[in-house]
């Protein structure tokens, strides 16, 4: 008898190591649960669908909601309305505007038609123009990402020192509408280039 008994703990002691050299190899660096946001116990979300889609998860014990699940058009915007820390979209504008660019120029060493020289003129100067409103967004993300600062700061600073501007100089507002233009160009255009981004990928 002590010796099944000493075989049997032996068999045990084998089999209760063998499960924890698995379960180490299955969860090393993951967690398993959770601890609830509202209720504090530790738990395994559950995932909530809605036609195969996961919408968001829960707490199966207080069912609060953990976490909340983007849609597939609502990633898609949230790509193209991030604020990416690129300059991608700049060097894109650059190009487009390099092309245009030679347009022009090569109507002026050949006699081509006049169309042709405006619209090489149109399209390099709009898009130098968008560029440049570009290269004055990423500078400023640029600078509060590297400052540990919310850009929205930045931005409240910039619309207030605009307003001050303009309740001291009326005759400014032209140039205020046309800086909102070319912002708005820009955002029309880097969305553009992103969302091409995001087909391609």
């Amino acid at each position: 008898m002590p010796t099944q008994s000493s075989l049997s703990n032996r068999f045990k002691r084998s089999s209760q190591s063998i499960q924890t050299r698995l379960n180490h190899s299955v969860f090393n660096g993951h967690h398993a649960t959770v601890d609830c946001p509202e209720c504090h116990r530790i738990m395994l979300p559950r995932v909530i669908t809605y036609y195969g889609q996961p919408t968001k998860s829960i707490c199966p014990f207080c069912g609060a909601t953990f976490a909340k699940f983007s849609s597939g058009l609502q990633r898609f915007f949230e790509r193209i309305h991030s604020r990416t820390l690129s300059f991608d979209a700049f060097k894109k504008l650059i190009f487009f505007a390099s092309c245009f660019g030679l347009i022009w120029l090569i109507s002026l060493w050949i006699e081509l038609p006049k169309s042709l020289n405006l619209i090489g003129t149109i399209g390099a100067l709009t898009l130098l123009i968008i560029a440049a409103a570009e290269l004055t967004v990423q500078l400023i993300e640029h600078l509060a990402a590297k400052l540990s600062h919310e850009s929205n700061y930045y931005w409240a600073g910039l619309a207030l020192i605009l307003s001050v501007l303009l309740s001291q100089n009326p005759d400014l507002i032209d140039y205020a509408l046309l800086f909102s233009g070319v912002m708005l160009l820009r955002w029309i255009a880097v969305s553009a280039l992103r969302a091409l981004g995001v087909k391609r990928s």
